[in-house]
C-alpha cells in the first residue's frame, strides 16, 4: 500500500466512521552523515469529517491571505484533526481503524504534539 492510498480513504472508530483522510503527515528528522535528509517516517494521519481534498497548506495558522480562498479553507477543513500513528489500530485497503482510546490532537501546522 502507499501512503497516498490512505488518502480519501474511511476513518473508523469503534464501528462508527469519523471522517476520511485527508493527509498523511510525515516526520523529516536531521539527517545523518551521508545523507542529504533524513529518513521520514509517518507521524499521524489528518482526519476530516467530510470528504476533501487536501488543504493545501492552509492548515498552517498563519495563513490569511489571500482572505477569501483562507476563509474557505477554514472552513472546508472545520472540525478536522489529526491522529497520530500509534494511535491507528488497523489500515487496510477498507480504510483505516482508530483505536477506541485515540487521543485526537489538533490539525494545525503550527501545533505540533510531541511523541
Amino acid at each position: 500500500m502507499f501512503l497516498g492510498d490512505l488518502v480519501a480513504a474511511p476513518v473508523l472508530q469503534d464501528g462508527r466512521r469519523v471522517g476520511y483522510v485527508a493527509d498523511v503527515r510525515l516526520l523529516v528528522p536531521p539527517h545523518t552523515p551521508g545523507q542529504r535528509v533524513g529518513t521520514p517516517r509517518v507521524y499521524g494521519i489528518v482526519v476530516c469529517p467530510r470528504r476533501t481534498a487536501s488543504f493545501v497548506g492552509y492548515e498552517r495558522t498563519g495563513v490569511r491571505e489571500p482572505r477569501l480562498l483562507a476563509a474557505f479553507f477554514r472552513w472546508r477543513a472545520r472540525g478536522s484533526f489529526l491522529v497520530l500513528w500509534p494511535d491507528l489500530a488497523r489500515v487496510g485497503e477498507n480504510g483505516v481503524d482508530l483505536r477506541l482510546d485515540a487521543r485526537r490532537w489538533s490539525a494545525d501546522l503550527d501545533s505540533r504534539p510531541q511523541l
